[in-house]
């Protein structure tokens, strides 16, 4: 009777912490040409890549982030050789770049792409916000901010499997990283030329 009485008495458990805030996410994304569908770990649509004149936004121009209702996102336009832009949602106005992207090299085995968020824009600036260096190729890609890693993209490698798909491969976004700004990085190192 005292036990009953002591264990009603006792405080409620401490919550546990929700999972999202330690654990990386993974996305799988498929590339036909310069389309990809990208699948979180449950198999849903979670984005969507689009010529943005196929998805009738930014006025034709570039390529566009959707999300799974088909909304746009991101739209990402080629600025000159070499540099893009990215615009929230569908815009082209330089009010609302989230970011400005320049390739600084690319060979047939490795492209090294440095991204600048305003207000620090300018190409000129010696330390970029984030780097993505990787391979097209072969679907590797690492996004460096500062000294850490905050994303990578790898093949979908299957055991006893000899030949793999480059059409598939697998994002995977480490905690505390906005997913709509890393997969419109991903977007522009894959998609854009």
């Amino acid at each position: 009777m005292e036990q009953q009485a002591a264990a009603s008495c006792a405080p409620p458990p401490a919550p546990v912490p929700l999972a999202w805030a330690v654990v990386p996410v993974d996305f799988t994304v498929v590339k036909k040409g310069a389309e990809m569908v990208m699948h979180d770990a449950a198999g849903s649509l979670a984005f969507r890549v689009a010529a943005a004149a196929a998805a009738g936004a930014g006025g034709g121009e570039g390529t566009v982030l959707l999300d799974a209702a088909g909304g746009v996102l991101v739209t990402v336009r080629s600025s000159s050789e070499g540099e893009w832009q990215a615009f929230n949602r569908n815009s082209l106005e330089q009010r609302e770049i989230i970011f400005n992207a320049k390739v600084i090299s690319a060979s047939s085995s490795r492209k090294e792409v440095h991204v600048f968020i305003p207000p620090r824009s300018t190409f000129d600036d010696p330390k970029p916000n984030f780097r993505l260096i990787g391979s097209t190729f072969r679907r590797a890609c690492t996004i460096i901010k500062g000294n850490s890693i905050v994303a990578q993209t790898n093949l979908l490698y299957k055991l006893k499997k000899a030949i793999y798909s480059r059409r598939k491969f697998r994002v995977t976004i480490y905690p505390g990283n906005d997913n709509v700004l890393i997969m419109a990085m991903i977007m522009a190192f894959y998609v854009e030329k």
